[in-house]
């Protein structure tokens, strides 16, 4: 008898649902997704290699977990002259080790898109929200040297003849560990936390015509920050003391005075297009003080997170130059070289240098099947200190062979499913701090295994 009351119900439930879905604006389907399978020889888990300092890693055939961004978006208005348009991105990451892993979304953009509804530019667009803004980045190491993202608001797109201007005011909340007490401090007890609400004003001038195929993007970024509450001064650990008793290495005072919650960041880009069959860009930026860091940007916020690495006082500058070039018929090649440098105000510590340098041909054997290689060398000098005090450099060489099945011919066709052999080498200075626990005594190790890769 149930039974029967339910389905007259159910069908109007669907009869509702369908006639609201009518109705509703078209939904546009976004995404980006990573997954696969791994194992490191020898035994035990895929591993990934990466130099101690370095702000990223050369990524085929070294990536160690499910990665996904699904992105839904819709037109909810257009009459023709003004638009609004809601975008919305979760974002999800797991350590790819068995059927069920749980994980908490991460909601990386919510955001309204106004176009033509300002009348002195008609042609530019003003927002509101969580987005990802103008990112720019290096796939093949998946590197982000000038992501400004988060919550903010912002007008992009004016048109001022020689070039279109934008500006933003993103937000990006970060926090620092600390101790109250010297003897906390040597101990690692009771470690506490200090919150810096970060603001960053963006001002970019893109699309500067210079040169035929090429234009120019000039931008600064300002920080400034808010804290939270008062900071009454505490205390900073480094490192561990050899006696394996789990007290730290180095300890030394902090005061609200040594944290610098401001500092700006200059970038010049310069892109030229039509550059044997793809692109170019040389990039050269410099930041001061709470925009110094060598992974700015790579990990959303666009500032440092205000460690003890992160002070009044720090300079930064990084040049580099990477595109994606057509060698032939059927070869296709990313490359990067980036010089890094990172100067403390710190006494007794010395500037950190990171050099990244890596070349990922790919040979097309059809429109379906074709063959990676990517080999990829990352050194930083000065990366770490030891316990007895001694500054030491890390350097790894990683090379990675993959065969590939692309939905379509070309670097950048995707989805694509590839069979993956890696090999990374690393100085003895690294020992024990590169590969995990399946090379923890090596300086080198191989792993392979089976990844996918989308985008849509």
């Amino acid at each position: 008898m149930s039974n029967l009351k339910r389905l007259p119900l159910a069908g109007a439930i669907a009869a509702a649902l369908m006639a609201s879905s009518a109705m509703a604006a078209t939904v546009d389907f976004h995404g980006y997704v990573r997954s696969g399978i791994g194992a490191s020889a020898g035994g035990g888990d895929q591993e990934a290699f990466g130099a101690v300092g370095a702000g990223s890693k050369y990524r085929l055939g070294n990536e160690t977990e499910t990665y996904g961004e699904i992105k839904l978006g819709s037109e909810l208005f257009n009459n023709g002259e003004q638009s609004f348009y809601l975008d919305s991105n979760m974002a999800f990451s797991v350590d790819q080790a068995n059927d069920w892993e749980g994980t908490d979304p991460a909601f990386r953009e919510f955001n309204v898109k106004g176009k033509g509804v300002l009348g002195f530019a008609p042609e530019a667009t003003l927002w509101a929200g969580k987005r990802f803004y103008k990112r720019h980045d290096v796939h093949m190491s998946d590197f982000y040297y000038w992501n400004v993202s988060g919550p903010g608001a912002g007008v992009e797109g004016i048109d001022l003849g020689f070039g279109d201007f934008s500006f933003a005011w993103v937000k990006s909340s970060t926090s620092f560990d600390y101790y109250a007490s010297e003897n906390d401090a040597k101990n690692r007890n009771d470690v506490k936390s200090f919150d810096i609400d970060q603001n960053i004003l963006d001002f970019r001038l893109e699309n500067i015509s210079v040169n035929p195929n090429g234009s120019l993007t000039v931008g600064v970024d300002y920080a400034f920050g808010n804290p939270s509450g008062s900071f009454g001064g505490g205390w900073k650990a480094d490192g561990y003391d050899a006696g394996g008793n789990g007290q730290a290495a180095e300890i030394d005072p902090i005061a609200e005075s040594d944290m610098d919650d401001t500092g700006y960041m200059l970038t010049l880009e310069h892109t030229q297009g039509e550059f044997f069959g793809g692109f170019n860009k040389f990039v050269v930026q410099y930041a001061t003080d709470a925009m110094t860091a060598h992974g700015l940007g790579s990990n959303g916020q666009g500032v440092s997170a205000l460690t003890s690495d992160n002070l009044d006082g720090n300079d930064f500058y990084r040049i580099m130059d990477h595109g994606v070039v057509g060698l032939g018929e059927n070869v296709e090649m990313q490359y990067l070289a980036s010089y890094n440098n990172l100067s403390f105000k710190e006494a007794g510590k010395p500037d950190q240098t990171w050099i990244s340098l890596g070349v990922r041909p790919v040979y097309f054997w059809n429109d379906i099947m074709s063959t990676a290689v990517e080999l990829g060398y990352d050194q930083v000098d000065n990366a770490f200190k030891t316990d007895a005090g001694d500054w030491k450099d890390s350097k790894l060489t990683k090379l990675t062979v993959a065969q590939q099945w692309s939905a379509g011919r070309g670097y950048w066709a995707r989805p694509q499913i590839r069979v993956f052999g890696t090999y990374a080498n690393w100085n003895d200075d690294s020992k024990g701090q590169i590969g995990g626990e399946a090379f923890a005594n090596d300086t080198d190790g191989f792993t392979f295994g089976v990844q996918m890769e989308a985008w849509w």
